[in-house]
């Protein structure tokens, strides 16, 4: 038997109190978050403006083709002994000429 003070499609199982109890909790979380969110950007109400910053340019490099070509230039020439330097394959030679003790604590001079 379906009650006739119930509009179409109402169910007779919910009741008003828990509907209306239930947008007052909803309506409650929503301000205190409102109110939470407004001491956390506290110094942000208000602002009508923000300081633009100019960006920095780039780092594009127009011809880095040839920076690196020139980076490398320079590093094998480090490695082939340049600027009063031991040659790299000469390192290795006298580091494989000690055998075992090739690894041992470098002797400081005195």
């Amino acid at each position: 038997m379906v009650d006739d003070d119930l509009g179409p499609g109402e169910s007779p199982a919910v009741g008003t109190r828990a509907v209306v109890l239930t947008t007052i909790g909803i309506l409650a979380v929503l301000v205190a978050v409102a109110f939470g969110l407004e001491l956390v950007f506290r110094d942000r109400i208000g602002m009508t403006y923000v300081e633009q910053h100019k960006l920095a340019a780039p780092g594009v490099i127009p011809d880095e083709r040839a920076v690196r070509e020139a980076l490398e230039a320079q590093q094998r020439a480090v490695l082939a002994g340049a600027g009063n330097r031991l040659a790299i394959e000469a390192a290795m030679r006298v580091i494989a000429a000690k055998g075992e003790h090739a690894f041992d604590p470098v002797e400081t001079a005195r």
